[in-house]
């Protein structure tokens, strides 16, 4: 202002200014400033900036240390992640122990009265630790106690506690609690491995579980049955309880299992259940069939059979023939009630070939097994003749058409009289003028079993003249063939010369053969006929002996089995008495005797193990190694079969050729 000019009044711009005066002025007095080299000598300031550069430098190398040591940190810090498990088997490894006991203690404490809630989270944890896609609910390609089988030992030992710790009443709840939930998950598209694991084992430590609540069970699979993948894994969990007990088992396949078996998604599943499952107690000591049960199961299988395929169908019908077998393994002797009522469940008509259908032709099966273990079976079948008369027919026309493998199981004396009565009742139809197809069939096949009943193996007398001719030729022969063939040189000839006998004897000769020849062909035509008529004569005599034999065998066995329960009855009597003067001594002989029987057995193993391979590596080797043995015995017997052959059809000639000398 004091210049008489405008000054603009700006704060920020003075500072500015000012700035940038004092900057342009200190880069002026540094530039004219005195220098380093000016005051400091050149040695000094050489190490100056040598120690510059080495500051520099380790300074460089600690920084790429320290980055070094935070990567390496930063790696420990960041683990790489696990792959996750492709199978349940997989799952279950990678489920922590220590973490699933935290777990099961953690619910215990903060829910200690209410146990459902325990299982039920437990669920839910093993739910999430094994999130698997299961194509095949059934598990149909692995063992049959998969995938409890595949638990690591200590996963199990925890769920095992916890599910007792909880107590029967309770897992009974949460059994068909989860039954629900895997159904309800499972149409979610959530993961139920965790309900398929627990259900299995409660199912298999409980197999009541299976069939206490089997209404609701019922109701859930209706619900569920259009549905395969819930359907069937319902099925599944049910059927769970049949591995350890058979009777359940069957409840299960007969009330949940048999009425969807026509649907086509669960038929295959529904017979293969029943196979493994009647195959798995087959040989059981605690498997029963009751004889009301085996007509249920007949009567059910009866009902669904023709909604099935052919194949299928056949699958089906095989399970029940083992169905009854089981039956007549534990059945007994008392088999007359059994017996009529599959007698009645025949249809009334006359069956035989192919009109014997697969269903059909197991209750003649049952018939059989029901005359082959109770013989008053046959009683009870001659009864039944008026009643069941097509019935009767059908089982006598079986019996013929499979007389090979049925002869074996019966009684011929009481199937005699049974089937004698039976032509003798088929006789009295035929007399009317009415003349019924059936009944000239079955007496036609009465007479055939009869005919096979009474029928005798003949005795080979043609084999037998055969080789006595055979051996005496042989033995001439052999003599003549020593001396060229020339019989007066024989010895044979020889002697009849010196006894003056050469002469006759070669007319005698000739007249033998000649005679001898006749003599066979008369034997071969008649002695049949002549044989047939003795058997015919003595036949009375020999079913007399028979019987006083069959008499004394049983009497023999029946004093038999007196005195084996008397020995049973007074060996503890006797072991007694003994151990009452003499202790300890019959355990004493008890234990040398087992102690000398399994030495015996470890020695003649050894010795026979060293005489084995002696045979095996020392004798039977080179031209007499097994297989050259039976080349060489193969070839021998085609060559003795062969000149057996020849000399029979060349004696057989000559037979013929005697037979015309005069």
């Amino acid at each position: 202002m004091a210049s008489g000019q405008w000054e603009v009044v700006g704060k920020n711009k003075k500072s500015q200014n000012g700035k940038m005066k004092n900057t342009n002025e200190d880069k002026k007095s540094i530039k004219n400033g005195p220098k380093l080299e000016d005051l400091v000598p050149a040695s000094q300031i050489k190490s100056y900036y040598d120690g510059m550069e080495i500051d520099d430098t380790t300074k460089t190398k600690e920084k790429k240390k320290d980055g070094e040591k935070k990567s390496k940190k930063q790696e420990k810090k960041e683990p790489s992640k696990p792959k996750p498990p492709k199978t349940i088997a997989e799952a279950l490894e990678a489920i922590d122990a220590t973490e699933l006991a935290n777990i099961i203690a953690t619910n215990k404490v903060r829910f200690s009265n209410a146990p459902l809630v325990w299982l039920k989270e437990l669920a839910n944890f093993l739910n999430s630790k094994i999130p698997i896609d299961v194509d095949d609910p059934t598990f149909s390609n692995f063992p049959p106690n998969y995938p409890v089988s595949v638990l690591p030992i200590d996963l199990k030992a925890s769920l095992d506690n916890v599910l007792r710790d909880a107590g029967k009443a309770n897992t009974q709840l949460f059994f068909d609690v989860t039954l629900t939930a895997l159904a309800n998950d499972m149409s979610r598209g959530q993961s139920v491995n965790g309900h398929r694991l627990l259900l299995q084992m409660l199912a298999l430590e409980n197999s009541d579980f299976c069939i206490t609540s089997l209404p609701k069970s019922v109701s859930l699979r209706n619900s569920y049955q259009n549905r395969p993948p819930i359907g069937l894994s319902l099925l599944w969990a049910l059927g769970q309880g049949g591995h350890n007990n058979f009777a359940d088992g069957m409840k299960v396949w007969q009330e949940i299992f048999l009425p969807i078996i026509e649907l086509k998604n669960y038929t295959k599943y529904i017979i293969a259940y029943l196979s493994n499952h009647l195959d798995r107690h087959a040989r059981m000591d605690d498997t029963r069939v009751s004889q009301e049960q085996l007509l249920a199961m007949f009567d059910t299988i009866n009902s669904k059979r023709n909604g099935l395929s052919k194949e299928l169908s056949s699958d089906l019908i095989k399970q029940l023939v083992k169905y009854k077998d089981i039956y007549f393994s534990k059945s007994g002797n008392k088999l007359q009630v059994t017996f009529n009522q599959f007698m009645k469940k025949l249809p009334n008509q006359y069956l035989s070939g192919t009109n014997l259908d697969p269903y059909n032709k197991v209750i003649v099966e049952t018939l059989v097994n029901c005359l082959a273990m109770d013989d008053s079976c046959n009683a009870t079948w001659r009864q039944l003749f008026s009643r069941c008369s097509k019935q009767c027919a059908t089982l006598i026309e079986y019996i013929d058409t499979n007389w090979a493998e049925v002869s074996r199981k019966l009684k011929h004396k009481s199937l005699k009289i049974t089937i004698t009565q039976y032509k003798e009742v088929c006789g009295e139809f035929l007399k009317g003028k009415k003349k019924d197809e059936t009944v000239v069939k079955a007496n036609r096949i009465c007479q055939d079993i009869l005919d096979r009943m009474t029928s005798t193996r003949r005795f080979p007398w043609m084999w037998a003249i055969l080789f006595l001719l055979v051996g005496i030729t042989g033995l001439i022969s052999y003599d003549v063939s020593r001396v060229n063939g020339n019989f007066p040189k024989s010895t044979t000839g020889q002697l009849l010369n010196d006894l003056g006998l050469l002469e006759h004897s070669q007319k005698a000769w000739q007249k033998t053969l000649s005679s001898s020849a006749r003599g066979y062909i008369w034997l071969e035509t008649n002695v049949p006929i002549y044989y047939t008529q003795a058997v015919e004569f003595s036949k009375p005599y020999s079913q007399l002996s028979k019987d006083l034999f069959a008499i004394g065998v049983k009497k023999t066995g029946i004093l038999y089995g007196n005195m084996k329960e008397y020995v049973i009855e007074k060996t503890p009597v006797i072991v007694a008495t003994i151990d009452q003067y003499i202790p300890g001594a019959v355990e004493t002989i008890q234990t040398y005797f087992v102690s000398g029987v399994d030495t015996i057995k470890k020695y003649s193993n050894e010795y026979y193990q060293v005489v084995a391979e002696y045979l095996a590596t020392k004798v039977f080797v080179g031209d007499w190694a097994p297989e050259i043995l039976q080349v060489k015995t193969q070839l021998a017997l085609n060559a003795t079969r062969s000149h057996v052959n020849d000399y029979f059809h060349w004696f057989r000639e000559q037979v013929h050729t005697y037979s015309k000398i005069p």
